[in-house]
């Protein structure tokens, strides 16, 4: 027979029972109505787990989030759901670098996250008993960054290739990236395309290719956009016309602003 807890309207008294006895036991005396609760169920909780009077290591709740996106500048929260016999210590890393003492909070709040807090984080339960590793959670951060080029000068013989790259722009996700001339948006066609790397080609170039060029790029996560710097193609090129009866060999050169240097030579 192994000790109970009785409940009544007076306070508690010890009354004996079967060691097998699972559920709750109703007793009718003259006083009226009795719960009777066997001792082990009483110890049993969320802030203390013992099983025929012995500690339990911790272990696990839940499986957690393998992958958070998160945009710059909102709060991050990460869980560390796990059970075991109180106390329970936690302890988080960030790319296998403490970030968090032992502590009793299986929380970790960041109030505003940059872009240097994404990476691999992992939390660590231990108690008297032992410990467990929880599985990681990967962190991305998005954000739009700036452009990091100043304007260009970019120089293409006529009938050749020109290929303008985007200036260098840091982003999570990878932005969508549309190309300009002159103001207006460019649509590719069977002589101008956009690569992979958003990069613009214009073939067989002409007098006409010559102009202000300017990317802008959009975060579809975040909704920002950064407008990059300008980039002004001038076309070069060496043409003979027939001007009255002398030969002129021309040296033009096609800017933006159309202007054409000449040289004379018979």
């Amino acid at each position: 027979m192994k000790p109970g807890i009785c409940c009544s309207e007076g306070s508690p008294e010890r009354v004996y029972g079967p060691a097998a006895e699972r559920r709750q036991l109703m007793m009718r005396t003259r006083s009226g109505s009795r719960w009777c609760l066997p001792l082990f169920l009483l110890l049993l909780g969320s802030s203390c787990h013992m099983l025929h009077g012995q500690e339990v290591a911790p272990y696990l709740q839940g499986g957690g989030l393998g992958q958070q996106v998160v945009l710059e500048g909102n709060r991050l929260v990460l869980t560390c759901l796990a059970g075991g016999s109180w106390p329970l210590e936690y302890r988080w890393t960030l790319n296998n670098s403490n970030i968090t003492e032992w502590t009793p909070q299986y929380r970790l709040s960041v109030p505003s996250v940059k872009r240097t807090d994404a990476g691999l984080y992992q939390c660590m339960v231990r108690n008297r008993m032992g410990a467990v590793i929880h599985k990681r959670t990967e962190v991305q951060v998005a954000f739009l960054g700036n452009f990091s080029a100043e304007e260009q000068r970019k120089t293409v013989t006529q009938g050749r290739a020109a290929v303008i790259s985007p200036p260098i722009l840091t982003s999570f996700p990878r932005p969508i990236v549309t190309w300009f001339k002159d103001g207006h948006k460019i649509i590719p066609n069977d002589r101008i395309a956009i690569t992979l790397d958003n990069q613009l080609v214009v073939l067989a170039t002409t007098a006409m290719d010559a102009g202000h060029y300017h990317a802008e790029a959009v975060n579809e996560m975040t909704g920002e956009n950064m407008t990059s710097p300008a980039v002004y193609l001038s076309i070069s090129g060496k043409n003979h016309c027939l001007i009255g009866r002398a030969n002129i060999l021309i040296n033009s050169v096609c800017f933006h602003n159309i202007t054409i240097s000449l040289d004379y030579s018979e």
